[in-house]
C-alpha cells in the first residue's frame, strides 16, 4: 500500500465520478486503465459550451479567406 497526496480540485474531481460501491482505489484503477475509450462518450458535451460558436466563427472565416481567388 503506497500514500499518495493529491490537490483538493482532484479530489473531489475522483469524489465526483466515485460510485458508492467504489473505493478510491478502484476509481483510480479504472480510470488510468481506459485504453480505448469510445468517442461517443463525448457526444454532447460542449453543447452549451462557447467554444462551439467561438469554432463556428473561425471556421467560416477560414472558409471566406480560403475562396479568394488569384
Amino acid at each position: 500500500m503506497k500514500k499518495i497526496s493529491l490537490r483538493d480540485d482532484t479530489s473531489w474531481a475522483l469524489v465526483a465520478v466515485k460510485t458508492d460501491d467504489e473505493s478510491f482505489s478502484d476509481v483510480i484503477g479504472r480510470l488510468v486503465n481506459r485504453k480505448n475509450r469510445d468517442i461517443r462518450e463525448y457526444a454532447g458535451a460542449l453543447r452549451d459550451s462557447e467554444v462551439l460558436d467561438d469554432l463556428q466563427t473561425i471556421t467560416r472565416e477560414r472558409r471566406r479567406s480560403c475562396k479568394t481567388r488569384f
